[in-house]
């Protein structure tokens, strides 16, 4: 009973203190009340505690070089770079700050992009991004790129601000990407370029590139970055690192003393080379959603209860159910369960380990289940449709 006793100043911690020695003393009677008395003076205690308060950020690195390309990327690039959308977006960085003698700006060329710092403009507001897409459209011929008329509806997006349309995968893709402000209005209308499906942008191109197995797209785009450098000239050889400036990662900026829900760069050691991945932080009982580097959800969960602790690791779901019956021993055993209907059911290892929705209890945030990873029932329907299969689980304390 020390554990209950000392200065615990995480709720949850005191809360899995309290499972895991229930879990283990359950069969007595006399051990089973001392854990009730503990729990509820745990409870009372924790009820008049203070909403917990999230740790600053901690800072990262304000210069990062990429062996990728073999340049820099510092001080306000490197912000924005990070903050809207990073190599995905903007791919890596093909040449060193330099100034631009047209416009007098400091400028800097990555694969997709180029970034321009208006030092005289508002904080949030100095580094914009060079109109590629509208150049490269003024010298196309397509009729693509002649003004429609037309309305907006359930497929598509009218804008009459260029008369054109915005439709389907590549709608979805603008506005979970930055819309607007990331890549301006649609210059043309969808059209067949060296065999894409491609639509212009003020600041980017669009390309549809189906995967290897045949049946789904993805949308990558175009590198007007590297394409400008190229008609402009640019020195884009590669330069030596500097020992004292660290090769980029992600987890150069993960804060392990944020809360959980505050956390929005991925731990050292993360998948986050891929599109989709979901992380499972059995510490704090915490479930985030990633693409790549960007959060894109997260809540708390519940884990295995030991001796039934949720496997650590790197997983792969294998097997989507919307609904599956979930049973275990039988009917009088200690660890009997029968679940009829769980909802939204993602196997990711064998054994009958899933990510899965939860009626029968909310008490997320605490170690509860019998080795699964217990979700809300909406948090677990929103993981479903945006996970296909195959999609990582990388399960670590």
């Amino acid at each position: 009973m020390g554990d209950l006793l000392s200065p615990l100043t995480d709720t949850s911690s005191l809360q899995r203190v309290v499972n895991r020695i229930a879990a283990r003393s359950f069969r007595s009677p006399r051990k089973l009340s001392a854990i009730l008395v503990a729990f509820l003076l745990a409870v009372t205690w924790m009820s008049v505690l203070p909403p917990a308060t999230s740790a600053a950020s901690a800072p990262g690195p304000d210069r990062v070089y990429f062996p990728q390309t073999g340049h820099y990327l510092s001080y306000g690039f490197l912000d924005y770079w990070r903050s809207h959308g990073n190599i995905p977006i903007f791919g890596y960085p093909i040449s060193e700050e330099i100034n631009d003698s047209a416009t007098g700006l400091t400028i800097q060329y990555f694969e997709r992009a180029v970034f321009e710092w208006h030092g005289d403009q508002p904080e949030g507001s100095r580094v914009m991004l060079r109109r590629l897409g509208a150049t490269m459209a003024q010298q196309m011929s397509n009729a693509a790129f002649k003004p429609i008329t037309a309305v907006s509806d359930g497929s598509c997006n009218f804008y009459a601000e260029t008369g054109h349309r915005l439709c389907n995968g590549f709608l979805d893709y603008w506005q979970s990407n930055g819309g607007l402000a990331t890549f301006g209005f649609p210059l043309s209308e969808e059209f067949t370029e060296n065999g894409y499906t491609v639509q212009y942008f003020e600041r980017a191109r669009f390309e549809w590139h189906t995967s290897s197995d045949g049946t789904q797209g993805q949308v990558m785009l175009g590198l007007l970055g590297s394409q400008a450098a190229q008609i402009a000239r640019v020195n884009v050889a590669a330069i030596p690192q500097n020992s004292s400036v660290p090769t980029y990662s992600a987890g150069l900026w993960y804060d392990p003393n944020a809360a959980p829900e505050d956390v929005s760069s991925p731990p050292p050691g993360a998948p986050s080379d891929q599109a989709k991945w979901i992380e499972v932080d059995l510490t704090h009982q915490y479930l985030r959603a990633w693409e790549y580097n960007t959060k894109v959800f997260g809540q708390y969960i519940s884990s295995g209860l030991p001796p039934n602790d949720t496997p650590t690791g790197t997983f792969h779901i294998f097997t989507k159910l919307r609904f599956d019956d979930m049973t275990n021993g039988k009917a009088g055993d200690a660890d009997y369960y029968n679940l009829p209907n769980v909802p939204w059911v993602m196997y990711f290892y064998q054994g009958g380990y899933a990510l899965h929705g939860t009626y029968w209890h909310h008490n997320f945030g605490h170690e509860m289940s019998h080795g699964c990873v217990n979700m809300t029932t909406d948090g677990a329907a929103w993981v479903y449709a945006w996970a296909p299969l195959g999609t990582t689980v990388w399960i670590h304390y």
